[in-house]
């Protein structure tokens, strides 16, 4: 069957279990997978079968695909099923107050408070806007009124009906007469019956502005109605009249001050919108942008906004608010429009002298400082999409980042593989890069707001490279800021609890990034002037280490302490710098700074970072010699301290700490070769030395060998312990064991890689190869006598034999006779001859597997089993003939998962295995 065939086969039968109003379709890497074929090749046979008309092509990032037939079905299926289906409440397709700047920003709570209001049954809530002239309150109570239209809860041609209170403020009589109605004769002049406003608004809404003008009687009869939903109209004593009316009241002064308790009572939601000047730099900027959009389209003419303009609007006090800002920006476009037409030129240029006199005046001071934005040009006839929502990007972004948070959370709490969480963790920042960074078009891409945002993360990213010596790369920038882009908008509460579990944990696992990223996001907000969602600090922590490849987690930590305002930083950041490498952290000490608070300081960065290998401090002045006392319990390793810092001794100590040396030598030498001095406290935490067994089908057999190597170092001072192999593997040299333990060896069944710790394969220590390094680990623990004493006891032991017989129960003569029949039969098979050591490892590992078998206890789990199956399959059937002749021996059949050890066991030893 060709590939074309198989690729159209696998798509065929993967989209028909799938949900396509949770999934759009498969990629070409998903089956790639499943087939074993190159995704380049399946994607471009996935594309012909597009053109063929076989498969719908969905063009997103990434491209999905799915059978047609499948995808036409399920189509007319959803169809059918909306049409029947009649929802009471419906989600709106574009919610009202996206176009309320700030409603996922600043004004977010204020927002959720409003649709609270309008969709609280049967009937919402009255709610009360708070906050100065010109901040937007009229606007939002038209917004909550459209809400309620869009979501069902009112008809969609429901009044609404505003009322502004202040005008008839000195005429309680006339006020009253409007808002309740009245009959004929009820007041001078009062010739017919006439319906109030309450009754006018019958089934909408009713927008009472300035309502702290409303006299104590008009609140109190308002009071009765929104307490009973009855009034009458004035002057009349007969029956009492209903309405359903929803309310929406606004008011600029206290309303504690100026409503009476029982009518302040009836309003159940108040919500306070923040002037203009509590509002985020980057919202201000989308406000003057949307204002000036509005004149260009009202004069038919683009406008160029100059820098200075641009900049003054940003920081001015404008006292008004919003409706001052929108009076001052038609103000300099009339300013300007007459300028125009003197110079006969087709753009409107806005410049300083066409703002009004008072904003003027504030200028100079406003312009000393450095001026953040450049000049804005806004086009008359580009359209805009900055602000509307991408609702399916939107649910990618959040499945990614919950997927994110989760493998933090478990990995926390159940002490998860810690490579597999690193290379998953960076899988799934790429593809949430890929969707963040492709579902910004290029409306948004060429905005003001994102080109102001790139500026800030490009200074950003040179002050961390300056510092850190963390090196970036072009579309770096571009990318974070997309993120940053993204952080300003909407970010779902229900992660809240995750980021921080998050967070606790990146701050343990990638430390030096984790601090980065923090100084980053600090950077930001204060350039910005916006604070940034927490999980501001995932997205970065994670994106740097996706720039930082270099795992340097086995270099010894250093900082710098120094007297003086910037003395530390400006040493640690050229160090970092030259050496390419976060090697130092720096801690200035201002005079008026006492040790006691710089070592609070530092103790704090300590705990938060891995110092098993130890710490070097390099600082300034002798008074600083001293602080080793207060970091003795809160430094895992030894400590040295050198004094009398300069940038070649940083330079020095650096470059060694690459390089690999030893503490002890790098103080030494460093100090030798600067003229400096130093003390050197070696650390009080007297771990306990140890020995790991492991074993990578189970703990089962690295119990029995630690069992047997107990018997060889009875009373040696040195504890065995058995130790599961896939978190030593995954966890490296992080794990706890290394934390409690000084431990000196591994010996185990596979080796799990860790550099820091000699390792020794259980065959080995049978064919007596491991002389030499046993030797060398017990030399530190005991004298010569005893060693020879082991090393007897050892080759005594650790015969195949005694060691079969040991972790088995099966007798070893027989066992070694019949695995080594099979695995002569395997050799055969295979074309090529095993080696001796790896002979022996199968021999220990398959007899073991046998009792396994026997006793009932097969492994069943196996890491990507149904990868194994389909790609090994010529591998699972040669060992299932050669070792058929022991499965009937014992009455037992070995599990695909058991083969799959085997084939580890052996690829271990044969890199090329390929088969």
């Amino acid at each position: 069957m060709k590939n074309k065939e198989k690729i159209f086969i696998e798509l065929k039968e993967l989209s028909n279990n799938l949900d396509i109003t949770k999934k759009k379709g498969l990629t070409a890497e998903e089956i790639a997978a499943r087939l074993n074929i190159k995704r380049n090749v399946v994607s471009h046979f996935l594309n012909e079968l597009h053109k063929e008309g076989k498969v719908v092509k969905i063009n997103t990032r990434p491209v999905y695909f799915i059978d047609k037939e499948f995808y036409e079905k399920q189509s007319n299926l959803l169809s059918k099923q909306k049409l029947n289906a009649e929802p009471i409440v419906k989600v709106p397709n574009e919610d009202p107050f996206i176009r309320l700047i700030g409603y996922n920003g600043s004004l977010k709570t204020q927002v959720k408070l409003c649709k609270s209001a309008a969709s609280y049954p049967p009937n919402g809530l009255p709610i009360l806007l708070i906050g100065h002239t010109g901040v937007g309150k009229s606007f939002i109570a038209q917004l909550i009124y459209e809400y309620a239209k869009s979501i069902n809860f009112i008809d969609r041609n429901a009044p609404y009906i505003i009322f502004n209170c202040a005008e008839y403020a000195d005429n309680p009589e006339l006020l009253s007469a409007n808002l309740f109605g009245y009959i004929k004769g009820a007041f001078t002049g009062a010739d017919k019956d006439k319906s109030g406003l309450l009754e006018e608004a019958d089934g909408g809404y009713l927008f009472l502005d300035e309502v702290h003008r409303l006299p104590p009687e008009g609140q109190e009869k308002l009071f009765l109605f929104l307490d009973k939903g009855l009034f009458r109209r004035l002057g009349e004593t007969g029956n009492w009249r209903t309405s359903k009316v929803r309310f929406i009241f606004a008011t600029t002064e206290d309303p504690e001050r100026t409503l009476i308790k029982t009518f302040l009572r009836r309003i159940p939601l108040v919500v306070n919108i923040p002037p203009l000047s509590d509002r985020p730099l980057h919202e201000k900027l989308q406000l003057i942008y949307n204002f000036y959009k509005i004149e260009a389209k009202n004069l038919g003419m683009d406008i160029l906004i100059s820098k200075q303009v641009l900049n003054t609007l940003l920081r001015a006090n404008i006292s008004g608010n919003i409706g001052k800002m929108i009076n001052v920006i038609k103000y300099s476009c009339a300013q300007a429009y007459s300028q125009m037409l003197k110079d006969k030129i087709s753009i409107l240029r806005i410049h300083l002298y066409d703002l009004p006199r008072d904003i003027q005046y504030d200028a100079d001071d406003i312009l000393k400082g450095n001026s953040q934005f450049n000049g804005m040009f806004i086009s008359q006839n580009k359209i805009d999409k900055y602000f509307a929502d991408d609702i399916e990007n939107d649910k990618i972004i959040s499945e990614i980042t919950e997927k994110i948070l989760d493998l933090f959370v478990k990995f926390k709490n159940e002490n998860l593989n810690i490579e597999k969480i690193k290379n998953e963790s960076l899988m799934y920042l790429n593809q949430l890069s890929d969707t963040i960074v492709f579902s910004d078009d290029e409306n948004r891409v060429d905005s003001l707001l994102f080109n102001a945002i790139k500026s800030v993360i490009d200074n950003v990213l040179n002050i961390i490279e300056n510092n850190y010596g963390i090196k970036y790369y072009g579309n770096t920038a571009i990318v974070l800021t997309h993120f940053t882009n993204k952080l300003l908008e909407d970010i779902s509460e229900k992660y809240a609890s995750k980021v921080e579990s998050t967070v606790d944990a990146l701050k343990n696992t990638f430390p030096k990034e984790f601090i980065i990223a923090n100084k980053m996001v600090e950077l930001i907000e204060v350039n910005l002037d916006a604070k940034l969602d927490r999980i501001a600090v995932v997205y970065f922590t994670l994106y740097i280490k996706s720039m930082n490849k270099n795992d340097n987690v086995s270099m010894i930590n250093s900082i710098i302490i120094a007297h003086g305002y910037s003395t530390a930083s400006s040493i640690a950041s050229v160090a970092n710098r030259l050496l390419g490498y976060f090697i130092f952290e720096s801690f200035d000490m201002p005079i008026d700074m006492s040790t006691q608070d710089i070592m609070l300081k530092v103790e704090s960065y300590l705990k938060n970072i891995d110092t098993s290998k130890g710490i070097i401090i390099l600082v300034d002045m002798g008074s600083l010699e001293d602080i080793y006392k207060s970091l003795i319990n809160v430094v895992d390793g030894d400590i040295g301290i050198i004094n009398n810092i300069t940038t070649q001794l940083a330079l020095d100590v650096g470059s060694r700490i690459i390089q690999g040396q030893s503490l002890e030598q790098i103080v030494v030498e460093s100090v030798k070769k600067n003229n400096s001095t130093y003390k050197y406290i070696k650390s009080n935490k007297n771990k306990k030395s140890g020995i790991i067994t492991t074993c990578m089908t189970g703990i089962g057999t690295a119990v029995k060998i630690k069992d047997l190597l107990n018997e060889c170092l009875a009373n040696d001072g040195i504890e065995i312990i058995a130790y599961d192999y896939d978190r030593l593997k995954g966890n490296g040299f992080k794990d706890e064991i290394f934390k409690n333990y000084n431990i000196k060896l591994i010996i185990g069944t596979a080796d799990p890689g860790i550099k820091e710790v000699p390792y020794m394969s259980l065959e080995d220590l049978i064919t007596g190869r491991g002389d030499i390094v046993f030797n060398k680990v017990l030399k530190d623990l005991t004298d010569i006598k005893k060693i020879e004493r082991v090393n007897q006891l050892i080759v005594k032991l650790f015969s195949l034999q005694n060691v079969l017989n040991y972790l088995t129960i099966l007798n070893p003569d027989k066992i070694i006779d019949q695995v080594e029949k099979a695995i002569s039969d395997l050799e055969i098979s295979l074309g090529f001859k095993f080696s001796n050591d790896l002979k022996i490892g199968l021999y220990i590992h398959i007899s073991c597997l046998i009792e396994r078998l026997i006793m009932k206890d097969p492994i069943m789990s196996y890491s990507n089993l149904n990868e194994f199956e389909k790609h090994h399959r010529q591998f699972i059937n040669l060992i299932r003939s050669s070792f058929s002749v022991i499965e009937d021996i014992y009455k037992v059949q070995i599990p695909t998962s058991e083969i799959g050890f085997i084939y580890d066991i052996i690829h271990q030893k044969i890199n090329d295995l390929a088969i």
